[in-house]
């Protein structure tokens, strides 16, 4: 599964960089000191970039020095096949944790990172977290899917054992959340 990790920070708050330079070195603006927001994006049937993404980074960094990396696997979340999109959510975790890993070399610390996923994103971090035994500082999941998550087990959807902290917010008033709003 192929993903992108686009790097934003005050440095370069409205161009982003990509997380890792050629030979897998790591981006000369990321701080390893610094708290780390990963936004991941959901289901995407017509490939469009997320009308939200622009606000959201814009609001993240006046708020705080950070580092904001976004997550676009657009290529596993852009399809009329909602299942196959589903299915794709395993891939991206296994994917982001290779890059975790990376981070980790690098002197990066779980602590210090904030998962933010909307919809599928939101199951995608929670995936993440299980594969770091839980120890993600903090995992925010808005609107997570319903559909093909709703009545799971904890190991197949986000669930509150998966960061040190994680929080749900929904905003879909009506409670029918397919999956499509992110």
């Amino acid at each position: 599964m192929e993903i992108f990790l686009m790097m934003y920070t005050r440095n370069n708050p409205k161009c982003a960089e990509p997380l890792f330079e050629q030979g897998n070195s790591l981006n000369v603006n990321f701080n390893t000191n610094k708290k780390t927001v990963w936004l991941i994006h959901g289901y995407r049937p017509m490939g469009s970039t997320p009308a939200w993404l622009q606000n959201f980074l814009r609001i993240l960094l006046t708020q705080d020095d950070m580092n904001v990396i976004v997550v676009d696997w657009n290529r596993g979340a852009t399809t009329f096949i909602y299942n196959r999109a589903v299915k794709n959510t395993r891939k991206v975790a296994m994917s982001l944790s290779k890059c975790i890993q990376n981070l980790l070399k690098h002197g990066a610390s779980l602590d210090n990172f904030h998962f933010i996923g909307v919809s599928l994103g939101a199951h995608i971090s929670g995936f993440v977290g299980k594969l770091f035994q839980g120890q993600l500082g903090r995992i925010t999941g808005l609107d997570p899917a319903g559909p093909k998550f709703s009545g799971k087990p904890s190991n197949g959807r986000l669930d509150y054992t998966d960061a040190k902290f994680v929080d749900v917010i929904h905003s879909d008033t009506n409670g029918n959340n397919a999956g499509f709003i992110a």
